[in-house]
């Protein structure tokens, strides 16, 4: 087996009035289930990264569904900080993967197209991870990587750092170009998009 997928599903929703965006309609069917009808086909294993809400819906799914561990700061008195955001998401599920790549995507961009695994991996070559650039905007929430290169979030998150593009920064990336203007990578934020 090759490839891992994280599917992002531990947003709070602010834009959605907190509601769980990973089971919000969208053409009859939850945001999640778009997005992992999209990857499932291009990778072996699939792992959903949620909150720490005990929402029941997620023990129905056929996955490993694994909740965010609070990280503590080095610069912080010691107290976990109940929201990482995504990088915190991403570390937890790193620690349960066990192939060489990971297919990192969020759970609110239902259009993904049915090559972007062929895609990232043409162009990750000798890099650490291969980001999705849609032609107008990267996108740093959707990218490919080493697995073992993972293993750098939890020093940046204890340094009190939160920003994924700020961690894609720290690394040696490469950008992967798809066609402008598609909407394959547009995310669903708001109610009315859900329409």
């Amino acid at each position: 087996m090759n490839t891992t997928a994280i599917v992002l599903a531990g947003g709070k929703g602010s834009r959605m009035y907190y509601a769980e965006k990973a089971w919000m309609l969208h053409h009859g069917k939850p945001l999640l289930s778009h997005v992992v009808d999209s990857v499932s086909p291009q990778v072996d294993i699939i792992l959903i990264s949620r909150n720490n809400t005990n929402d029941p819906r997620y023990d129905t799914l056929p996955y490993h569904c694994i909740a965010d561990i609070p990280f503590t700061p080095n610069n912080n008195d010691g107290e976990a900080t109940e929201q990482q955001g995504p990088l915190s998401g991403i570390s937890t599920c790193a620690r349960h993967i066990t192939t060489p790549l990971t297919l990192v995507v969020p759970c609110d961009t239902p259009r993904l197209p049915n090559n972007l695994m062929r895609k990232l991996l043409d162009g990750l070559g000798d890099a650490s991870a291969a980001v999705v650039h849609d032609g107008k905007n990267e996108q740093p929430l959707v990218f490919l990587a080493q697995t073992l290169a993972l293993q750098e979030i939890d020093s940046y998150l204890k340094a009190g750092h939160r920003s994924v593009k700020g961690w894609l920064d720290g690394i040696n990336y490469n950008r992967v170009y798809f066609e402008i203007g598609s909407g394959e990578f547009e995310n669903i934020n708001t109610v009315e998009q859900l329409a």
